[in-house]
């Protein structure tokens, strides 16, 4: 604002592949079918992602997520996949509550990508150890924020103070929201930061090897190293990875032609509520790819036709096929 290795490897018979099919009706997709093995672990890791600036819908989102993961008794432990420079207050306190009530559910990991700082940091600090890569950042412990003006009161039928502003006043809060990030932060990492609370309220930043030597973060590693970290935590066995993406999805849809509309994919890695038709669009239509259906695998080596690899749909990659392609 804490053996052997289980393998995430799936065999032949656990391989999934999720099949989004445009559907040929006007102003209507079919819902995704889903076809799982039957032997799928039973343990799961929830990987959430936390990317972008912390905002209120990214808040919400996370919020909704990790209430989601509370309530299912399939996920044994959380991995936070994180890459934010911070953000809004309110917003990062709401994910540091969620985040707190997880911890003390199952165990949480936060493993940071590029940047994890101010509101971001705030965010993770309930986790059971950060995982951090060498080049990481972390920090910013600390409010940003502009210095305050005092305005003149509006005088009539309203109170004095529902209008104008104080600027002994608004010094005076900003500084109570800059202590509760730092008391927060030595509430959760005390024992771990090797400075007092006066150098954790400078708000300097840290590259990840540092970060690990001076108590901002705990382990240096990968993100597959903390999802292996976090399930041995938990005693997993063999165990599956589910990763739910959070916030507002970035950049233009993917646009697709089925044989009677357009269809705009809003993901890399396609649901239900990410497939939408188009309404009126001025779009070059020999220029958007004619699919009848768009499939995701989740191993790269997935088998088809007797044991050829697939290709072109590796991980979270979207292939887009003119047929139909066997899985």
């Amino acid at each position: 604002m804490s053996s052997k290795q289980p393998s995430t490897a799936l065999t032949s018979r656990q391989r999934l592949a999720v099949v989004v099919v445009a559907a040929a009706v006007v102003g209507a997709v079919l819902a995704p079918s889903v076809y799982a093995a039957t032997n799928d672990p039973d343990d799961t890791v929830a990987v959430v992602e936390i990317e972008g600036p912390v905002n209120t819908a990214l808040a919400e989102d996370v919020e909704s997520e990790l209430a989601d993961i509370r309530a299912n008794d399939s996920v044994g432990a959380v991995v936070l996949k994180i890459d934010t420079p911070g953000g809004a207050p309110v917003a990062s306190e709401r994910m540091y509550k969620a985040v707190q009530r997880t911890s003390e559910q199952m165990t949480v990991i936060a493993s940071v990508q590029s940047i994890s700082a101010s509101g971001g940091y705030y965010a993770m600090a309930p986790a059971d150890e950060i995982y951090v890569l060498p080049t990481s950042t972390v920090g910013s412990i600390g409010l940003n924020a502009p210095a305050p003006r005092s305005t003149a009161p509006v005088y009539g039928p309203s109170g004095p103070d529902k209008a104008g502003s104080n600027e002994i006043q608004r010094w005076a809060e900003q500084q109570t929201l800059a202590d509760t990030f730092v008391d927060a932060m030595m509430a959760e990492r005390e024992e771990e930061f090797q400075m007092p609370r006066e150098e954790v309220a400078k708000a300097d930043v840290y590259l990840g090897t540092e970060a690990v030597e001076n108590g901002f973060a705990d382990e240096i590693g990968s993100l597959n190293e903390a999802i292996h970290a976090a399930a041995t935590e938990e005693n997993l066995g063999e165990y599956r990875v589910d990763t739910r993406e959070t916030g507002p999805d970035g950049g233009l849809p993917f646009l697709l032609r089925t044989d009677t509309q357009v269809v705009a994919v809003h993901a890399n890695d396609p649901g239900y509520a990410d497939v939408k038709p188009m309404g009126l669009t001025y779009v070059h239509l020999p220029a958007v790819p004619h699919v009848d259906t768009v499939e995701r695998f989740s191993e790269s080596d997935l088998k088809v036709d007797g044991g050829e690899a697939a290709t072109g749909a590796t991980g979270n990659e979207t292939a887009q096929s003119t047929g139909g392609v066997g899985a």
